[in-house]
């Protein structure tokens, strides 16, 4: 039966699927990897095939084409059983896959989005930094053209899906970086695992919770960003996270909806 918190049938049965596999596959592990300091990335993958990675992409980029309502539901029931789990699907899902999906082109959806829905790709988004934290204005990591892209010089602190394990990185990212001056000299940039320069500052241990989400600082010397990896505008990356930003904390809120729980 439908209600305020399932409004349609479609998402009734969505939060009855994510209930069932919760408490089936998400609960059971959630305490040894919370102990280990681990992710669980077998568990993480059988979300693409859930198709709760895309929850909000267009199924033409292979996501599942729902809407806000639905990624609410999908994060609230995670994170009733294992809020950190829950955190590295939001950096996945929201911070980089629906980023992407509503700030990109169609290129950088065809090359990105259909392996990130899937889970092949494990992705976040890289904004806070050692001495800035998320003041995206106070950022000091730089990217100045260079032939035919860019040249990224920096670093990024508290990055979650920064790493997969203690010395491996996570594939793909949306990095936040200054290319002038005030609000307008933000841009923001598609980069790889594997570009040169680009490396594994340190896995963050010791945290006083959500310790099953990998949390990293990435660092970023001489890194070759093609032109094609610049997202959207040049100087334009302030009014791309703003677009993304009511999605991101509409999750985020379901998140402590189902920790409360």
């Amino acid at each position: 039966m439908t209600d305020l918190f399932n409004p349609t049938d479609e998402h009734l049965a969505l939060r009855e699927m994510v209930r069932s596999f919760t408490e089936r596959e998400v609960d059971p592990q959630a305490e040894e990897h919370d102990r280990t300091e681990t992710f669980n990335i077998g568990l993480f993958r059988k979300l693409g095939e859930l198709g709760l990675l895309g929850i909000t992409v267009d199924e033409r980029w292979g996501g599942s084409g729902m809407d806000a309502v639905a990624a609410v539901i999908a994060h609230e029931e995670l994170s009733a059983a294992d809020p950190a789990f829950c955190l590295s699907y939001l950096a996945h899902s929201m911070l980089f896959v629906n980023n992407l999906s509503v700030n990109g082109d169609d290129a950088q959806r065809g090359r990105f989005l259909p392996r990130a829905c899937s889970g092949e790709i494990i992705c976040g988004m890289a904004m806070s930094e050692p001495g800035a934290g998320t003041d995206v204005l106070g950022m000091t990591s730089t990217a100045r053209a260079a032939g035919d892209g860019w040249v990224l010089d920096g670093a990024k602190m508290w990055i979650t899906n920064g790493a997969v394990d203690d010395e491996e990185l996570g594939d793909a990212f949306l990095v936040y970086a200054r290319t002038g001056e005030g609000p307008r000299g933000v841009s923001l940039f598609l980069l790889e695992k594997g570009t040169p320069g680009f490396s594994l500052g340190q896995k963050i241990k010791g945290k006083l919770g959500m310790r099953a989400s990998t949390t990293a600082e990435l660092v970023f010397e001489g890194c070759h960003i093609p032109a094609a990896n610049l997202v959207g505008s040049v100087g334009g990356a302030v009014g791309s996270m703003m677009r993304n930003l009511e999605i991101e904390r509409l999750t985020l809120a379901a998140m402590s909806l189902g920790m409360a729980r």
